[in-house]
């Protein structure tokens, strides 16, 4: 699966995420978007262009507030107990929410 044609932002995030571990893409459970799974569950998926779904946990968040809790990509709505969502505006802002996505993998792994 490509993600959505002529998405840099998706494409990258793949690449980010399976270098940071082991996971697939295939279609989401939500709406059949491109998403990517761990052996136990969905971890991301696309909801538009530069928009990601990330689920990190409640205790990979609290890890990592302090961190991400300001950055303007990362967006968490409390009602959404597990999920961040990242809104990109480029495959660049990847550089500095490395340590976000390695901990969302690991949480969810």
């Amino acid at each position: 699966m490509a993600g959505e044609p002529g998405d840099p932002v998706w494409e990258a995030f793949v690449v980010a995420m399976l270098a940071a571990g082991p996971a697939v893409e295939r279609p989401s459970r939500y709406g059949g978007k491109p998403a990517l799974c761990t052996s136990q569950r969905e971890i991301a998926h696309l909801e538009a262009p530069g928009v990601i779904d990330l689920r990190i946990t409640r205790a990979g968040w609290s890890a990592l507030r302090a961190e991400f809790g300001q950055d303007p990509a990362v967006r968490r709505d409390p009602g959404r107990r597990d999920w961040i969502e990242l809104h990109l505006g480029s495959a660049a802002d990847l550089a500095r929410l490395d340590r976000l996505l390695v901990r969302a993998l690991q949480a969810n792994t």
